[in-house]
């Protein structure tokens, strides 16, 4: 009988792919960043009531490309001690409550001569069970934050928005 004799360069190159993997997987782990969670509020209840006129941190952003008349405005109001990333397009307005915010918002539409996009919505982010701040924009606009917080001490955040109206997975900010 004559003696098989067994390849081993398979199971080497199959070690080192797992090894690879576990590596990545290990390393992609620790830095994840994970979605928040976010809550639809009724709108008029929310801006008579006193988080109305709360005032938050602000920045404000807008879809682009296409028709300039089409693109949307949003806003994200978040809490002191929160830093918020997701690119240059996030525009710093100063502390705003709600109630400007809507002001603001159709002072925007009017100078730009954007087309009015549907009534805005109000959503409560959360984390860890405490709301952190809100995030405001019409139906089209798909408004995400990202927890990427790696000091315990201070909150980071990343901002993912999308046009609802444009076909794709085309985001605008924060990781992809």
């Amino acid at each position: 009988m004559k003696k098989q004799h067994t390849d081993r360069r398979v199971s080497v190159a199959f070690v080192a792919i797992v090894v690879a993997s576990m590596v990545l997987l290990v390393s992609g782990m620790i830095f994840a960043a994970t979605i928040l969670n976010s809550r639809q509020l009724p709108t008029e209840q929310t801006l008579q009531g006193s988080t109305g006129n709360e005032k938050f941190n602000t920045l404000r952003f807008e879809t682009f490309g296409g028709e300039p008349s089409y693109r949307i405005i949003g806003y994200f109001l978040y809490k002191d001690g929160v830093r918020v990333a997701g690119g240059p397009q996030l525009e710093p307005v100063g502390k705003l409550s709600l109630n400007e915010v809507f002001t603001d918002n159709d002072r925007i539409i009017k100078e730009k001569k954007y087309r009015k996009s549907g009534n805005l919505i109000i959503r409560e982010i959360i984390r860890d069970n405490s709301v952190i701040g809100y995030a405001v924009s019409p139906l089209q606009m798909e408004i995400t934050l990202w927890d990427v917080t790696t000091d315990p001490s201070s909150i980071s955040l990343e901002l993912r928005y999308k046009d609802m109206q444009i076909k794709g997975d085309r985001y605008d900010g924060g990781p992809k």
